[in-house]
């Protein structure tokens, strides 16, 4: 009966945050504190141990290596009342000092990671591509207007065998409707034309939803179609002109910006990139949320081998099936297609598939002997946003490092909590939130953790706690025999037990509320 319910909590949210937003957007609250670390927390497979090399650092995103050997760790600055800042880290003591901070108008929004290229780093921002001069901190544009301003990004650069860079291009939506879920993820009052861009000529079927005006009156409607801004409408047989700026794209570019171009699209959320040792690129993508105008139950994350010129589905398909096929049983709403024809009718399917709101970000090949898993790719798994995105959630999803099997599409745990899910929440000092894996020169893997994420009511959104994220090493140990895979976290009810908590709390609140009513009538 769950699956049959409509829990659109983001829009829901959006409803009731609008009309108040005048009144608290100018409250603001720092979010900073403490978190402990221990390794111990994390199970590995026999043979292998974890070890933390710097903690400290704030909503960092991503991490990168020199030629000499060290790391660059770009903390996003994102909705984290910081700017967006590039650390250089020594991973034999810890030590660290500052490179860049990325402020307008070099770059505007967050950064979400970086690659070091012929003495350079090439970094992404939201909405654009950047050049900085490692030695001196100089930020210089390579690829700008960007359409990273809505639900996702502009996702890490990595140089591709051929010298050029590749990108993930996130998509503006949840799928292909601007819709009062938007609102809650604080881009929409600021941009009320953006909206989704294909990657090539598309001819619309001309569906139309009703959506809560979030914009003006939100106990009234409007009608928006997809790939077209908040309260447009579409017709059957309208033409949207494709662009070398796609959203739910792969793109490319020449390390100077020019040649700007399209390699596959049809990706909600393409997020990490990598080439394997082939020289064969793969993303991951983050499967849809429960919200907005279009959405299923149960969308998985996907791990994708890119073809150049391919199309994957998106916003009409996930995981390569239809949204309208029976498979994904009979809840959602708008599951029919958007688009009148398909630029492919069978899109590519996944490699392999990740736990549901598991939240796939980046990744990186094995490329040697010494680790043990030659050609396997070792994926952080960022973990859910119950119950935002996923109301139905029961164990928490994701907060571990899995790692796939491109030839066999096998996922395997490889690092996990002792108890499954966050550190902050849990009682541990393990994994918050892990956003990238990257194999350093010595052969050990390194793994990014965003730290601790926060309800921010004032904002009608969330806010990152300072402080909280840090930099783990996985290092294989000698002389010890090799496990495959660690022994079992344990599985919590956690969010129910949360929802419960939270419920008595807030009757508790109106029962003492009420009491006290009570009193002072009385006393009248």
């Amino acid at each position: 009966m769950l699956r049959r319910i409509r829990l659109d909590v983001p829009t829901l949210l959006s409803v009731i945050y609008a009309p108040l937003q005048p009144l608290v957007r100018r409250l603001h609250i720092t979010r900073r504190g403490e978190r402990r670390y221990r390794p111990e927390d994390i199970l590995l497979p026999s043979g292998y141990v974890a070890e933390l090399v710097a903690g400290g650092f704030t909503a960092p995103v991503h991490a990168c290596f020199d030629d000499a050997g060290m790391a660059y760790i770009t903390e996003s600055g994102h909705k984290s009342d910081t700017p967006p800042r590039i650390f250089r880290v020594d991973p034999a003591t810890g030590a660290r000092d500052l490179v860049v901070e990325l402020r307008a108008p070099s770059a505007t929004g967050a950064a979400t990671g970086a690659v070091f290229h012929d003495g350079a780093l090439f970094v992404a921002s939201t909405d654009a591509i950047l050049r900085v001069d490692p030695a001196t901190g100089d930020a210089t544009d390579v690829v700008t207007g960007l359409p990273g301003g809505g639900d996702h990004q502009t996702n890490h650069p990595v140089i591709g065998p051929d010298g050029r860079l590749y990108w993930g291009q996130g998509s503006v939506t949840n799928m292909g409707v601007v819709g009062a879920d938007n609102f809650g993820y604080e881009w929409l009052a600021a941009d009320r034309e953006l909206c989704d861009v294909p990657g090539a000529d598309i001819t619309l079927a001309g569906r139309n939803y009703d959506i809560p005006n979030v914009l003006g009156n939100p106990l009234t409607s409007v009608r928006s179609g997809a790939y077209a801004a908040f309260g447009t409408e579409t017709e059957p047989g309208q033409r949207v002109q494709g662009s070398e700026r796609a959203t739910g794209a792969v793109l490319s570019a020449n390390v100077d910006g020019g040649d700007l171009r399209v390699v596959a699209w049809g990706l909600r959320n393409p997020y990490g990139i990598a080439f394997d040792v082939r020289g064969r690129p793969f993303v991951t993508e983050h499967g849809s949320d429960e919200r907005g105008a279009r959405w299923i139950i149960g969308d998985l994350d996907d791990f994708y081998e890119i073809e150049e010129g391919a199309w994957y589905g998106w916003p009409d398909f996930a995981s390569g099936i239809r949204l309208d096929d029976p498979r994904w049983g009979d809840g959602g709403t708008g599951r029919e297609p958007v688009l009148a024809e398909f630029p492919e009718p069978s899109p590519p399917p996944p490699v392999a598939s990740f736990e549901t709101h598991a939240g796939a970000n980046g990744f990186d090949f094995d490329r040697g002997t010494s680790f043990g898993f030659e050609g396997q790719a070792f994926v952080a798994l960022f973990g859910d946003l119950a119950p935002v995105t996923t109301p139905r959630q029961v164990v928490p999803a994701g907060f571990k490092v899995v790692r796939v099997d491109p030839a066999s599409g096998m996922v395997s745990d490889f690092a996990v909590n002792r108890v499954q899910g966050p550190a902050s929440k849990l009682f541990h000092g393990g994994f918050e939130r892990p956003s990238h894996c990257a194999f350093g020169p010595d052969g050990a893997l390194y793994v990014v953790d965003f730290g601790e994420i926060k309800i921010a009511p004032e904002k009608g959104g969330i806010r990152m706690k300072q402080g909280t994220g840090a930099l783990w090493r996985i290092r294989r140990l000698p002389n010890v025999p090799q496990g495959d895979r660690p022994p079992a976290a344990r599985r919590v009810p956690f969010y129910p037990i949360q929802a419960a908590v939270v419920g008595g709390l807030l009757a508790a609140g109106a029962a003492v509320v009420i009491g006290l009513v009570r009193r002072l009538a009385r006393r009248r």
